[in-house]
């Protein structure tokens, strides 16, 4: 089963299902990106047969994040009000988009990130939504929004809080310099590093072999079970 729209696909097979951004090699995030998302939430909602899900992007990186001059003019445009309020029907947007977010999180099947390259604003957000996150050795985390005078604006606060904790939190945030995937992981970001070339290909074999019970809580129990050699092994 294939479902394609202009900014990503969804396949499923055997009962896994694969999400690609499909705007190469930045595969930004753009206010198209969104609203196909959302749609393909809702669609995934009600889709029968799905028992894990694996997220990536089409090429040498996972995603630079929202679209730079979108987001500028957003603000600028918020700034302009008299009363500094956001705008209605835009807060409409961002709240749908967060919820599409928390599907992912609140979702009783395993949602796995395989990210390679850059992972960066609202992308590292989407990640940080999933159940598992493994990464290619390559690959670049960050949250640059203050440098734009921005704030991450679809959880990634709260996320990245309950992952690393608050100090690290604040500091990531407010610096927003981006990291390596060594550093993700001493920061309890990112769960793994593999090798760049197989990163999906173990996440999609990881959801395989998890799918089936599956129950969130027991996630590190799954993590430290499941080496390499299980995953690829006949």
């Amino acid at each position: 089963m294939i479902k394609s729209f202009k900014t990503i696909n969804f396949s499923l097979a055997d009962g896994i299902g694969h999400i690609e951004l499909t705007r190469p090699p930045a595969n930004q995030m753009t206010s198209e990106f969104f609203l196909e998302f959302n749609e393909l939430v809702d669609y995934l909602r009600v889709l029968n047969g799905l028992n894990a899900l694996v997220i990536s992007g089409k090429g040498r990186h996972f995603s630079s994040g929202a679209n730079l001059e979108e987001l500028l003019a957003l603000n600028s445009q918020n700034e302009e009000k008299i009363d500094k309020s956001m705008d209605p029907e835009w807060e409409a947007i961002s709240e749908r988009n967060y919820r599409s977010f928390l599907f992912l999180e609140h979702s009783e099947i395993p949602i796995v990130a395989a990210i390679r390259g850059v992972c960066l604003g609202s992308a590292f957000e989407l990640a940080l939504f999933c159940h598992f996150r493994f990464c290619g050795e390559d690959s670049v985390f960050g949250l640059p929004e203050s440098s734009y005078n921005l704030i991450p604006g679809l959880g990634g606060i709260r996320k990245t809080a309950s992952l690393c904790g608050q100090a690290k939190s604040i500091e990531l945030i407010l610096r927003g310099n981006t990291f390596a995937a060594e550093e993700a992981l001493s920061y309890h970001l990112v769960d793994r590093i593999v090798s760049k070339r197989k990163v999906v290909e173990f996440s999609i074999a990881f959801a395989q072999k998890i799918a089936k019970n599956y129950r969130k809580q027991k996630g590190l129990l799954y993590l430290q079970q499941i080496t390499s050699d299980d995953i690829f092994a006949n």
